[in-house]
């Protein structure tokens, strides 16, 4: 019997493994890759399961596992999240769900007498546990803007001001979609370029911010009583001068062009290019501003993570990879049944919970990834 099987051992599914093993739970890796098994096997000393097509493997653990922890691309997360909980498997899902509909995963999950705990990352994920936080505090919400951002700790010279940590097509995607925020209680479709500025990080300086589609589960429930609600992207300033001119050429359009007899997308070209130049310098940050605002009542949660050396991880991988494994540690020992024992468990239902919430703090510290909290008052 193991503990959790991970699946998907890219960057973050890396960090998620190196945690949990280093706490003594017992892990098994499956991925599509030999090259990635063969490094979980020699790096982090655990089993391993070669995944050759689809999904319908997941069955083999049945009653083998007690989580299955997923840590696959967006492109097939929702995919791989529904056939883990349609196989009658507990899930902690780190990914965005591809934009689908986390409420199909519940009704699968209560139906198969399973847990699924989503959006178990960064953003979506810690951003939602501290507005989680912010609401119950404030008693309720008027406004709720969040902001974060994965960026080097120094951009000079970096083609875009930047360089990537994850998924470099999934990164390119968020320019290429309208994003959704929540305006006078309805929810909106705006070009993310179009909903951009400049603010202030507390400590760190000004960023570009530009709106990104990660409000996720809180369009579900916070959507009845907190009628102002954005997430945001943080980004070093003129890097979306330079992200338009690429967009403005097509660059990173998703519809296929020929090219004599092969058809391509452009965006996955563009991927592939920026690939190999922005994924040699590791050494980013993760910065991470919630603000949520009731009458003349503000409360803002900080934090700033950097790369690590010492482990060879990044700040991305930290606080991504960290919050699924620690989120998935929780699981195991029986702390979210608090919140429901079957069903889909969402970020900030932890939030929403005091001791849930300490619980997180305290887990998220033992890490190294701290929470600063700021609250002041002043004129509606």
């Amino acid at each position: 019997m193991y503990d959790v099987l991970l699946i998907g051992f890219g960057r973050m599914g890396y960090a998620t493994a190196y945690d949990l093993v280093n706490n003594g739970y017992r892990v098994i890796v499956a991925d599509v890759r030999m090259e990635a098994l063969e490094r979980a096997e020699k790096e982090l000393e655990v089993a391993t399961y070669h995944i050759k097509n689809g999904f319908t493997w997941i069955s083999e653990f049945k009653d083998k596992v007690r989580v299955a922890a997923s840590s696959l691309p967006w492109p097939i997360a929702f995919d791989g999240a529904k056939a883990v909980v349609e196989a009658g498997l507990n899930l902690t899902d780190v990914t965005s769900l591809s934009g689908q509909d986390p409420k199909v995963i519940d009704e699968i999950a209560k139906k198969n007498n399973v847990y699924a705990v989503l959006y178990a990352g960064v953003a979506p994920g810690m951003v939602q546990i501290l507005s989680g936080a912010i609401y119950r505090e404030l008693g309720g919400l008027d406004r709720l803007e969040i902001y974060c951002g994965g960026i080097p700790q120094d951009p000079t010279g970096k083609p875009l001001k930047t360089n990537i940590t994850w998924s470099p097509i999934g990164y390119l995607g968020m320019y290429t979609r309208k994003s959704r925020k929540v305006v006078n209680g309805e929810i909106v479709l705006i070009d993310p370029l179009e909903d951009s500025g400049v603010i202030e990080f507390p400590g760190e300086g000004e960023y570009e911010y530009f709106l990104s589609d990660g409000l996720r589960s809180l369009l579900i429930t916070f959507i009845k009583d907190v009628p102002n609600m954005a997430e945001y992207s943080l980004r070093w300033k003129g890097h979306l001068e330079q992200i338009k001119l690429l967009r403005d050429l097509g660059l990173i359009s998703k519809e296929p062009i020929k090219i004599g007899e092969v058809e391509v997308r452009p965006i996955e070209v563009t991927a592939k290019v920026i690939e190999r130049k922005l994924t040699i310098d590791p050494r980013d940050k993760v910065l991470t501003m919630v603000r949520g605002v009731k009458g003349n009542r503000h409360v803002t949660y900080i934090n700033a993570t950097y790369y690590d050396e010492a482990k060879g991880l990044t700040a991305m991988q930290q606080t991504t990879g960290f919050t699924h494994s620690r989120l998935t540690m929780m699981a195991l020992e029986g702390k979210l049944k608090t919140i429901r024992e079957i069903g889909a468990i969402f970020p900030e239902e932890i939030g929403l919970n005091e001791e849930l919430f300490k619980e997180y703090v305290e887990q998220m510290r033992k890490v190294g990834i701290t929470f600063k909290r700021i609250e002041s008052t002043a004129a509606k």
